[in-house]
């Protein structure tokens, strides 16, 4: 029996416990009719369920409590919270409750019956199941059952779940399904590294747990988590998770997130393998180019499917969040909404949305893993697998057509919609309103699934199946849905493994393990690697040779489609954080930078100062084709001005002043529309100059300086959005923003962008007097603070992001570079001294780190070029490196070492700000005689 409730957890844990005492009292009985379980098993098997339906039950009924409890509040007089909370949980826990309050919700006992008569069926016949079978166990596992905790997962088909039992001297893992793809795919595994020289020895292989086969389920072994012991095992582990991308990649696997994957020290167990063999759904045409759709059925073909590599979610409930079989890495994760019930013991209760720390898997093979440190052995271990794959494939008697022979007949899942989709709808179904009028409930989920239907293909549409899938939610199960593996299902894998791009395969890996890297906030040491022997003789010559041989280059990397479009997929910045994606519309990764370089580079080319290069119109005029159709036909995440909105004004602005075409001032005023209803302003969240509303002000003013001044007032809003914003400490102005709780420095992300903005503002003609006056002011706080985190000893400004304690940047987005340009520019724009000092000191600091840790505009040596240039230019006293000094280092370096992303390291990306695009705009600035927009001052 459940003897007790706890009631922090489960406030509402009395009455639920007291509704199903009669079906407790069932399953009691159902127990007892089980032959060979002994009482006290018996008295633990209903403990367990007891417990799992009581907390089902609770999760489901809660509002209804919540609601009940009010309406009581209302009619209470002068009685305290605390005393109607006990008095209605005295009346709620009463016999005969539910039917008291059954003319308000006329379905609520019936579905109470349904789940609890589901969840008696599913633990009674665990029971038998267990009973039955215990003789075949391992001799081990043979023992007394010791405990039980059902519910390891969803519950599908009648409450059936996942869960794990103690029994005897070990611990088995009940799996209520068909486990035979398990075993098949255990004997493919054995199959091919029976043929596999230099593979690793019998236990550091991947491998899936052994199961007991039984019909319609199985008992699988229980993984232990551990972690790997040195770095020997943490790079077989990691060559493993290659071996497993190979093989998934095969067989069609998918849904390998981090809860299906165990890491046992070096050796990467999946320990759910049911959704293999499932062919993407194929894509209808989005309207954004024939580029684009080859890009997107390219990424979706690729081992980024297998749910192994990391990937960022989207969404509102999961958005930012990485669930794949390797990523989940601590410290990265955004906190994730849930349902929780505040001030419980009081008549105030009621359900509020909180942010919870995603729940931690047993999935990583060290307490902090740190990929960057292992993709090489991911690629090849990928590399190393496929090739012998294709070695077998080729072996005389039989290819992999007879690898997968094991499959044949065996049930696989597929999974046509995300669970969290589920989780919401099966959320409305239960709430009271729904409970009160079931039949309008049921019309809105049908159409909510039809809806999702039309933008997630694939996902079913027939009314039947929807139905289903209703029926299925009503009773607290999440639907799924089955094939049976046939021929067909083998041929159409064998086929895509076979037509697979493998180079294309590779860069991807790569690519997703660069952007969960790029996503951690505690980055590795920067590793300089300054040119050998750097010179700038013969530097125009060079200069012109090395940027026409990375534009061809960015050129060759581009997706072509029939219609002429181009694209590019590579990882990009999103609000949720790095993930592969085709790319967006906006400057910072996305086609909006890489359309403007090729632009410049046009442009040079007819100024005499760039070589031309065959195919870069083409190519130009291909990717702008796109940014048109991706900026109008895809939703604009943020107000930003390199990832949002205002990075769409500033392109347009910019590729005005590179083109002089008369149409992109109206184009860029067309994108300003984002901010015309003011919601993008009010409502921003993300903050900082890069994604959020503080972005918007200068591309603002710029359209408004080409003769709009009615974009000024919107100009205005922004100033007056980070007015609201600002924390104000004794030592400053700071911002904490959705990427940077905190409130940090620098230019991209903190203090020193704000301030910069808001100084931009006040000596603009946007706003009133006072309100320019304001912002003045809050500018000199943001540059208080900005001074607070300057460190003497070490010359430089610390990097105030938790995690990046003892660090001091000198990037543009985060460190001395960017402090040094924004001073640079208000120096120009006022005159005033102290921001000469100010750059002085920022310009100091790039200086004594000095060139080649990476070349990006962001993070680079691009970046710093631009610093020290612009410093020397402004300070004729000057003594740091001259023009020769940093042209010789940044030429000889990309000669030697070519373009290299730093975070990214050899990754291709070919971004402005992080990427490829950024190192040819920075080489046709070098030219003392180009007029070029700059992107780091969005001037």
């Amino acid at each position: 029996m459940l003897d007790s409730v706890d009631n922090e957890t489960l406030p509402f844990g009395g009455p639920v416990e007291r509704l199903t005492r009669p079906w407790r009292t069932t399953l009691a009985a159902e127990l007892d009719a089980v032959p060979g379980l002994a009482p006290d098993e018996r008295a633990l098997v209903l403990a367990a369920g007891s417990e799992a339906l009581v907390q089902s039950l609770h999760a489901k009924l809660s509002r209804v409590f919540l609601i009940e409890l009010h309406a009581r509040r209302l009619t209470a007089g002068a009685a305290g919270d605390a005393e109607i909370w006990a008095d209605y949980l005295e009346e709620a826990t009463r016999e005969g409750y539910l039917t008291s309050i059954e003319g308000r919700y006329p379905v609520l006992p019936r579905r109470v019956e349904r789940v609890a008569r589901s969840s008696v069926a599913a633990v009674a016949g665990f029971a038998a199941r267990l009973a039955a079978d215990r003789p075949a166990f391992d001799e081990a596992l043979r023992g007394p059952l010791r405990a039980v905790v059902f519910g390891r997962g969803d519950t599908h088909r009648g409450g059936l779940t996942v869960s794990r039992v103690d029994v005897g001297a070990g611990t088995i893992m009940y799996k209520p399904r068909n486990s035979a793809i398990d075993v098949a795919l255990a004997a493919l595994i054995r199959d091919v590294y029976a043929q596999f020289p230099g593979a690793p020895g019998p236990a550091e292989r991947i491998r899936v747990p052994r199961v007991l086969l039984r019909d319609g389920y199985g008992w699988a072994d229980y993984v232990e988590p551990r972690y790997c012991a040195d770095e020997r095992e943490l790079g077989v582990f990691y060559r493993n998770i290659g071996h497993w991308l190979a093989v998934l990649r095969l067989c069609g696997g998918t849904d390998m997130h981090a809860e299906n994957m165990i890491a046992a020290g070096p050796v990467p167990v999946v320990v759910d393998a049911e959704t293999l063999f499932d062919a993407p759904a194929e894509f209808p045409a989005s309207g954004q180019g024939d580029a684009v759709d080859v890009a997107t059925a390219s990424i979706r073909r690729t081992v980024l499917r297998t749910g192994l590599l990391p990937v960022r979610g989207t969404g509102y409930a999961l958005g930012g969040v990485d669930i794949s079989g390797i990523g989940a890495l601590p410290g990265q994760q955004p906190r994730i909404p849930a349902p929780v019930i505040a001030d419980a013991g009081t008549a105030a209760a009621r359900l509020e949305v909180d942010l919870v720390d995603v729940p931690a898997a047993g999935n990583h093979p060290s307490p902090k893993p740190v990929l960057h440190a292992h993709w090489d052995r991911v690629l090849e271990g990928f590399q190393e697998m496929t090739a012998h794959l294709r070695r077998l494939d080729t072996r005389p008697g039989g290819d992999v057509h007879h690898l997968l022979r094991h499959f044949h007949g065996v049930e696989a899942r597929r999974i046509l919609r995300p669970t969290q989709a589920y989780v919401d709808i099966g959320r409305m179904l239960w709430h009271p309103a729904s409970l009160h009028d079931e039949a309008a409930a049921i019309e809105r989920g049908r159409d909510i699934l039809l809806r999702n239907a039309q933008v997630l293909h694939g996902a079913p549409q027939d009314r039947p199946t929807i139905d289903a899938e209703i029926a299925d939610l009503l009773a607290g199960d999440v639907p799924l849905f089955s094939f049976t593996v046939d021929d067909a299902a083998v041929a159409a894998s064998v086929a895509d493994w076979r037509g697979a791009d493998l180079p294309f395969e590779e860069s991807i890996i790569q690519d997703a393990l660069v952007g969960a890297y790029l996503n951690e906030r505690t980055l590795p040491s920067r590793r300089q690697y300054p040119a050998h022997e750097p010179h700038c003789r013969d530097r125009d010559r060079r200069r012109r040779a090395l940027a026409a041989r990375l534009v061809r280059q960015l050129c060759d990397g581009g997706v072509r489609g029939a219609d002429g479009t181009v694209t590019w997929i590579s990882p990009v910045f999103t609000p949720a954080g790095w993930s592969i994606r085709v790319l967006p519309a906006d400057l910072y990764t996305g086609q909006g930078g890489v359309v403007l370089t090729l632009a410049e580079y046009l442009a040079e080319v007819r100024a005499g100062r760039a070589d031309e290069v065959a195919g870069v119109q083409e190519c130009f005029d291909g990717a702008l084709k796109v940014l048109r159709s991706v900026e109008e036909l895809t939703e604009t995440p943020s107000a930003g001005a390199f990832s949002g909105a205002a990075s769409q004004v500033w392109t347009w602005l910019a590729l005005h002043r590179v083109l002089g075409w008369d149409w992109l001032p109206e184009r860029a005023a067309e994108r300003a529309g984002l901010f015309s209803d003011g919601r993008m302003i009010a409502e921003d969240r993300e903050v900082d100059l890069l994604n959020g509303v503080a972005g918007a002000a200068v591309p603002l003013l710029g359209l408004a300086a080409t003769g709009r001044p009615e974009w000024l007032p919107v100009a205005a809003a922004v100033g007056n959005r980070l007015v609201e914003l600002a924390v104000h400490e004794d030592y400053g102005a700071r911002w904490p923003t959705r990427l940077n709780p905190e409130g940090i420095g620098g230019f991209a992300h903190g203090a020193t962008g704000i301030g910069w903005t808001l100084m931009r503002l006040a000596l603009s003609d946007a706003g009133t007097a006072a309100e320019r006056a304001t912002w003045r002011e809050l500018a000199e706080r943001a540059f208080a603070y900005q001074e607070w985190l300057y460190r003497p000893e070490e010359g430089n400004w610390f990097d105030a992001r938790i995690g990046s304690e003892e660090d001091f940047f000198t990037s543009w987005c985060h460190g001395s570079a960017g402090i040094g340009l924004a001073a640079l520019d208000l120096h120009r724009r006022t005159g005033e001294q102290r921001w000469l000092e100010m750059a002085g000191r920022a310009a100091r600091a790039s200086a004594a780190e000095g060139f080649g840790w990476s070349h990006t505009l962001c993070h680079g040596d691009m970046g710093m070029w631009e610093m020290l240039d612009a410093i020397r230019q402004a300070e004729p006293s000057w003594d740091g490196p001259d023009r020769d000094e940093i042209d010789a280092e940044l030429l000889t370096g990309l000669e030697q070492r070519g373009p290299v992303g730093g975070l990214a390291r050899e990754a291709f990306s070919p971004s402005l700000m992080s990427g490829l695009a950024g190192v040819v705009h920075g080489l046709l600035r070098m030219h003392p005689e180009q007029r070029l927009p700059s992107p780091l001052l969005l001037d």
